[in-house]
């Protein structure tokens, strides 16, 4: 039996942020800032992607809060690694498996507490006393990436069950202030990987494109003058672009990309695109699953979107959307579904589970 998802785990913090916790000078003046390269989308070069986006956009051009309405923000004493560990013990809960059958915990953390990742602390906080643990970085599409990886482990042997943790505590590093903070939610998923009936995975295909490296990235300043490495001197780190007109590029070929790299799993896995009775893809803004979608040739609602309520919460998204698709009762047995990132650095993932 191959590889499948057998349990997911989602945690969210308590505390709530509604739009009514933005000044209304916020409102007037969001489109006066100059920090907006993380707002404004260009429109593609694909004229199908244009046309999708450049609807959306209009939809809301005059919403300052990017379409979200709710987001959670995890506390300064709250560790990343904190998050993680509840999502893994609910994902492991869900799945039925013991933290000790665990042979392996890969862990991703937007904003970890140190340098060093935080899977082994993770993995200690568990039980999981006889897995290796180690971080996969792949930015946003670490969640899919993580289970590539899985997959071989699993079906190789290597492995009887397969954690994978992601975490998105990037609000604790964006001022309330800042363009794109309306946008942003913080949270933490996990996922099992083991042999047996759940989201088996047919395909999984992730390319990474160097090229924008610098196009979304952590920075201190736009130059090398200021923005020195992390081991010397110098100002506060933020989310931001050493290559502004890379990261528009990006955001304009969003959808395209998407849609691309879906066709590319559901190719490896045999599987027509009109065949996807759901899309969970990561949701930089709300309007994107839906888009993707519509590119694909599907109905938009068969997007699973969490925006809303939650926001952008990185490598986090995928996991909600599919957990939703899951408990929505959208994934029939037979049906299969598409879980789509991309991620800074640049690397776009894209995963095709089967329900068994």
């Amino acid at each position: 039996m191959n590889a499948s998802i057998v349990g997911i785990g989602t945690w969210l913090p308590e505390t709530v942020r509604t739009n009514d916790a933005w000044p209304a000078t916020f409102r007037e003046h969001s489109q006066e800032r100059s920090d907006r390269t993380f707002n404004d989308i260009p429109l593609s070069d694909d004229p199908v992607a244009a046309a999708l986006v450049e609807r959306d956009l209009r939809a809301e051009a005059a919403d300052p809060f990017l379409g979200a309405r709710v987001r959670r923000v995890a506390g300064e004493g709250v560790r990343a690694a904190d998050a993680e560990a509840e999502a893994a013990r609910r994902a492991l809960a869900d799945a039925g498996v013991d933290a000790t059958d665990v042979g392996l915990v890969l862990t991703y953390s937007t904003v970890p507490d140190r340098l060093t990742p935080t899977s082994s602390t993770v993995a200690h906080a568990i039980g999981a006393t006889r897995a290796h643990a180690f971080g996969v970085d792949a930015a946003c599409a670490s969640g899919v990436t993580q289970l590539e990886i899985a997959r071989a482990y699993v079906e190789s042997g290597l492995a009887r069950a397969v954690l994978l943790v992601q975490s998105h505590l990037l609000l604790r590093t964006m001022p309330l202030e800042h363009p794109a903070s309306p946008g942003l939610g913080d949270a933490a998923t996990a996922m099992v990987v083991a042999r047996g009936p759940g989201l088996t995975i047919r395909a999984t295909f992730c390319n990474t494109h160097g090229e924008y490296a610098n196009a979304v990235t952590w920075i201190r300043g736009a130059t090398e003058e200021t923005d020195p490495p992390w081991w010397k001197p110098g100002g506060d780190y933020r989310v931001g672009s050493r290559a502004p007109e890379l990261a528009k590029a990006l955001m304009r070929d969003t959808v395209s990309f998407g849609a691309k790299t879906v066709r590319e799993a559901a190719a490896a896995a045999g599987v027509d695109v009109t065949e996807l009775a759901a899309l969970a893809s990561v949701q930089p803004r709300g309007f994107i699953p839906g888009a993707i979608a519509e590119h694909l040739g599907l109905p938009r609602e068969r997007a699973l979107t969490t925006y809303a309520h939650i926001a952008h919460v990185g490598s986090c998204g995928p996991v909600f959307n599919i957990a939703r698709a899951r408990d929505e009762g959208k994934l029939e047995k037979g049906s299969f579904a598409a879980l789509y990132a991309q991620g800074a650095g640049f690397t776009r993932s894209a995963a095709i589970v089967e329900a068994t």
